[in-house]
């Protein structure tokens, strides 16, 4: 059950109906919204985001959410039933990440696993989805996402260094590059 929405996984599937089936390499498109340079230049930044946090695993998704319900709860529902995560990340193991756009809507919605959740607070998450706003009002989707997982990183490397700097560890941190302009 959600927390947050109270939304339970028999529930949300009841009328949410069957659960799509995503992309293994990370970037489901079921608008095709992204042209094929956007989607290259988008798996390059999820390659480099995994060798970074290899402890995470990122999916973003482009779908046409029912707007009969909030996008959390499809992200919450998606989350928990469709192959985001491998099976071992079951409950506090669970350290995955999906980002949803609905280029319909002009949305963009973050869910963490729960081992992340401790790290990584809403009004954090919230953030980074508020940094790509500009670029969702202008339905720059590539931009937006690049703009999150760009937030993304930072907020990880930022939780990275805290948890090092309470445990003592040495740590060597390579800076995260903006993404270039369209």
């Amino acid at each position: 059950m959600c927390p947050q929405c109270g939304l339970d996984l028999d529930r949300a599937s009841a009328v949410m109906g069957p659960v799509p089936r995503l992309s293994p390499d990370g970037i489901t498109d079921f608008t095709n919204t992204l042209r094929p340079r956007d989607e290259k230049r988008l798996f390059r930044t999820l390659r480099d985001f995994h060798q970074r946090f290899p402890q995470s695993r990122l999916a973003v998704i482009f779908s046409h959410f029912d707007p009969k319900f909030p996008l959390r709860a499809h992200l919450f529902w998606l989350f928990n039933t469709a192959p985001v995560s491998g099976e071992a990340a079951k409950q506090g193991e669970n350290r995955d990440l999906l980002l949803g756009v609905d280029p319909g809507r002009h949305l963009a919605g973050l869910i963490v696993g729960y081992g992340l959740e401790p790290f990584l607070s809403q009004d954090a998450l919230d953030h980074a989805l508020d940094l790509a706003r500009p670029a969702l009002e202008k339905d720059d989707y590539p931009a937006a996402v690049l703009t999150i997982l760009n937030a993304l990183s930072q907020l990880m490397e930022g939780v990275c260094r805290e948890l090092g700097d309470m445990l003592g560890l040495e740590q060597n941190f390579v800076l995260v590059n903006q993404p270039d302009e369209y």
